[in-house]
């Protein structure tokens, strides 16, 4: 039989004494718990494995597999917790068959550079082209849109000097070529892996149709002008099983609704675990009731729907989620850095 596990190896918190009750395809490890560092950030290490059925709980006899595929999405931020809660759990560098970016922002590719470094050996690595912007984040109420769209980079540094925006380098390609990354540019849906009624495929643009899921505070270098972004490069991954599909997000600036209608365009299984950052921690009211009302009315209400609003996600969200009629069998918890699922 297939098994998959996903770990969450950066996240926002650790939560040492999480539980969720009723949950038995998760994990937690309260001693790795403790021994983790958490970040703002998101990374995700997955792990798909044939196993035989009576040695599935037997890690001892893994190392005699037929078939095992590890596949990292995200890595977390600059503060390399990612490679810091991969090496106390035991992971093995070499075992990474290729990297998945959800998009380049530096909550979510800031361990790509020392992750690249301990794999020695050529790695895909799995983008949109729209890594290649140098992007710039507000971190002053001073700073206005008009402050920065059509300016110049040299025109920002008053800004930059005084801390008021920062900068993210974007992405090296020769840089990744000297640490054995191979980049492969995606816009498209693309299959990452099919094996045994499994499928693991990475979205590609997402269309921007729902309203309330639009924005305007991002701001990139584009042709050397300052130009509104709206993260082009935003997708998620997901892993379609026999009879359902798990959804994982980095941070879904394109947003949930406009995410899981793309999902659907490409399978017809129901979706049942979303996980990872839905961006929802400064949405409006108003945005926030469009949101339940769509995942309400997402598919056959007898059909359980998962969901773990980590990271970008605010605790507002996972409440609103979970003030929802009990019916329609939606149910949100929030995550520790540690914390494991597994599908069989």
């Amino acid at each position: 039989m297939i098994q998959i596990e996903i770990e969450i190896l950066t996240n926002n918190c650790v939560l040492p004494f999480q539980t969720n009750p009723g949950l038995t395809f998760m994990k937690f490890n309260k001693l790795l718990a403790t021994r983790s560092l958490a970040e703002h950030g998101i990374g995700f290490i997955i792990t798909i494995r044939e196993v035989n059925e009576n040695e599935k709980n037997d890690d001892s006899k893994r190392e005699a597999e037929s078939f095992k595929k590890t596949i990292i999405f995200d890595t977390g931020g600059p503060n390399l917790t990612f490679i810091h809660n991969f090496n106390i759990r035991g992971y093995q560098f070499h075992d990474i068959d290729s990297i998945i970016l959800s998009h380049w922002h530096y909550d979510h590719v800031g361990g790509l550079h020392e992750l690249l470094k301990q794999i020695d050996k050529e790695i895909p690595i799995y983008c949109h082209e729209h890594a290649v912007f140098e992007r710039f984040f507000k971190r002053s109420k001073e700073v206005k849109n008009k402050d920065l769209k059509g300016k110049t980079r040299e025109e920002l540094l008053p800004l930059l000097s005084t801390f008021k925006i920062v900068n993210q380098e974007p992405l090296d390609l020769e840089k990744m070529a000297g640490l054995k990354g191979k980049v492969i540019f995606t816009k498209k849906p693309r299959t990452i892996l099919k094996h045994d009624g499994i499928k693991v495929i990475l979205l590609g643009e997402i269309k921007r149709t729902h309203v309330e899921e639009k924005f305007s505070n991002f701001f990139s270098l584009q042709d050397g002008i300052m130009k509104r972004d709206i993260i082009l490069d935003d997708r998620s991954l997901f892993i379609e099983l026999h009879d359902k599909v798990i959804l994982l997000l980095g941070c879904c600036h394109a947003g949930i609704m406009n995410t899981l209608d793309q999902v659907k365009q490409i399978t017809s299984k129901p979706i049942t675990h979303v996980i990872g950052g839905f961006h929802m921690a400064t949405a409006t009211e108003e945005r926030m009731k469009k949101t339940n009302a769509y995942l309400q009315s997402l598919q056959d209400k007898d059909i359980p729907l998962y969901l773990f609003p980590i990271h970008c996600s605010g605790t507002n969200f996972l409440q609103k989620i979970n003030e929802l009629p009990s019916s329609r069998k939606i149910r949100a918890w929030n995550l520790s850095v540690g914390t494991k699922f597994i599908f069989g």
